[in-house]
């Protein structure tokens, strides 16, 4: 008779590798699955029973931003208490490391700015002892945590390292340094690093700029220098580029291309992000797909990443660059020092009309409707102002006869910048077309940008959203399906051997709960204060799950943490390398 550690009993299991759900037992020791199947003879340590509830695989998120909120928050803000059980960081080739000591203000200034992390945040929590990437990663290892965390090596803080910033954005890379940046990624690798990552969009359309309204680094890089650092992954011949080339229908595809074709057979696997599923754009995922399948025909070892839950933008007038951070107007009222430098442009016509000018010349910045479809939803406590609430800025814009512009300027004024409007959500909300894009199997889901843009949105709980909206009520996915995408799909794409599934072997990352059970309010965020220094972030009403398990041990329970930290450092590409550095520990 088997005895456990762990046995979850009478459970729906939903085992993540696609195939039909079945009523079964799950035996859990030293934090791996033993055995699966019928166990009612077997004991344990720790029962929990299950009966009636979905016992699924863990989410696996392959593009989040956590690499300095994972300093204050072991359970990385809201991903933990949402079923994501292992995260990799460093994506679009943002990071803090490596890190000289002289440039640790410059790469918390780039985070600021490009990811949206307050750099008093990261001032009051870093305590940056580290600035080689290895030394970061043995930072990372020791850390208390309630994830599993994987890394890429960032390059836009390699660039920085190797080059110094000033040459980094103005000039290209030599021989010498290309080799550098090679002997660096490799170091980093055989220490457990999972590749390269860097945004790639160019200057025009782009919302990830620096703190001083530049370019960043890899943002401007000639196509060939991007190429020819790739090389170095080529010629060990494992790992991933993780490439920022794409957000809908802005960016370069091709970049991504190239460096699929100079990878081609090496065992270099290309992440291309990110492809969007827009309500009423079906032509672009069509499109995207074609590209795909074209590429892949050629024998390229290319990914498609997608970010696909229905969430949405919130921001008072100082937060306006997550959703329009490339309009020169946003910026200036994001370059304010303080709340008065705010008003002052505000009140400044000629700034009001060369804001309102630039929006009518290039439109909509983004697929959440722009400014027009923005909804007021706060204004203050003006009496004159609660008349506001609930239409979108378009819709007053009309009925004044004035610019959008003109109206955010005017309400953001009139109401002591206590204006607040929330967008339409930025990917679709038909769940079919979703669903379209998941069908292809080299497309993958977990690009949750968790970590980035904070007090604009909130994002740990898309794979809550997704199983609410595209399982439960409009039915386009099975919910095995759905586990198969959130988990063992995006393990596979990131060359994981033993997690997204519940096997004989694999780890016990694993989720217990009732479909039905699962909520998501789509009104609005809560602002909770539990940032660095009491500073506040935006935070989804959303839950539900009864039991959530990383490496076998519980994290959460009914909501509640438990304060365990079993979270691990992970290595891709071959379990082995990361058990034997975690036993090192």
């Amino acid at each position: 008779m088997a005895h456990f550690d762990i046995l979850i009993r009478d459970g729906w299991l939903v085992d993540g590798t696609g195939g039909p759900a079945r009523r079964a037992d799950v035996g859990i020791a030293a934090g791996k699955v033993v055995e699966v199947g019928n166990l009612a003879t077997s004991t344990a340590s720790e029962t929990i029973d299950a009966a009636g509830r979905i016992v699924a695989p863990g989410h696996v998120t392959q593009h989040a931003h956590y690499d300095a909120a994972v300093f204050w928050s072991p359970t990385c803000l809201d991903s933990a208490e949402h079923g994501v059980t292992t995260i990799l960081n460093a994506n679009c080739g943002f990071s803090i490391a490596p890190a000289r000591p002289a440039d640790r203000e410059r790469l918390m200034l780039m985070l600021s700015t490009t990811e949206q992390v307050p750099v008093e945040q990261q001032r009051l929590a870093l305590p940056w002892t580290w600035e080689t990437f290895p030394e970061f990663m043995d930072h990372l290892r020791a850390l208390p945590k309630s994830v599993n965390l994987m890394t890429y090596v960032p390059v836009n803080p390699l660039l920085v390292y190797v080059m110094g910033v000033d040459a980094a954005k103005n000039r290209r890379p030599n021989g010498a340094e290309i080799a550098e940046m090679h002997r660096l990624v490799d170091e980093a690798m055989d220490l457990g690093a999972v590749g390269i990552a860097l945004s790639v969009m160019g200057i025009e359309g782009n919302s990830h700029v620096d703190y001083d309204g530049s370019a960043m680094p890899t943002d401007v890089m000639h196509d060939d220098d991007i190429v020819a650092l790739a090389e170095g992954l080529a010629q060990r011949g494992s790992g991933i580029v993780q490439l920022l080339a794409q957000i809908g229908s802005n960016g370069n595809k091709e970049v991504s291309a190239k460096v699929a074709r100079m990878a081609k057979g090496t065992g270099v696997r290309v992440i291309h992000n990110i492809f969007m599923a827009l309500d009423g754009h079906e032509e672009m995922i069509n499109d995207d797909l074609a590209w795909l399948d074209d590429l892949r025909s050629e024998g390229l070892d290319i990914v498609g990443a997608t970010l696909l839950h229905a969430g949405w933008v919130e921001a008072g007038i100082r937060d306006l660059d997550t959703a329009a951070g490339q309009m020169a107007g946003v910026r200036a009222i994001v370059a304010c020092q303080n709340d008065d430098e705010v008003r002052a442009l505000l009140a400044d016509p000629a700034f009001v009309k060369s804001f309102s000018d630039e929006y009518l010349r290039d439109g909509p910045t983004n697929g959440a409707g722009g400014f027009e479809g923005q909804i007021i939803i706060d204004v203050g406590t003006g009496p004159e102002l609660q008349y506001y609430l609930g239409k979108s800025l378009g819709e007053v814009a009309n009925y004044e006869r004035r610019t959008v512009v003109e109206v955010l300027c005017d309400l953001a004024l009139r109401s002591d910048l206590a204006l607040q409007i929330k967008s339409q959500p930025y990917a679709a909300t038909d769940a079919r077309l979703g669903a379209k894009l998941l069908a292809h199997p080299c497309v993958t889901s977990g690009v949750s940008d968790g970590g980035a843009h904070t007090k604009a949105f909130s994002s740990g709980f898309y794979g809550t959203e997704m199983l609410i909206r595209m399982v439960r009520e409009q039915k386009a996915m099975t919910v095995e399906a759905m586990h198969h995408q959130l988990a063992f799909k995006v393990a596979r794409a990131l060359n994981l051997a033993d997690r997204g599934a519940i096997l004989p072997g694999y780890w016990a990352d694993i989720l217990i709960y009732s479909l039905e059970d699962l909520y998501f309010d789509r009104s609005r965020y809560m602002i909770v204060n539990d940032m660095p220094g009491g500073d506040w972030r935006r935070l989804a009403k959303a839950g539900g799950y009864h039991r959530i398990l990383v490496n076998g041990v519980t994290t959460f329970a009914d909501g509640v943490n438990s304060g365990a930290t079993p979270g691990r450092f992970l290595a891709a590409n071959d379990s082995e390398p990361a058990q034997a550095l975690e036993a090192a520990e």
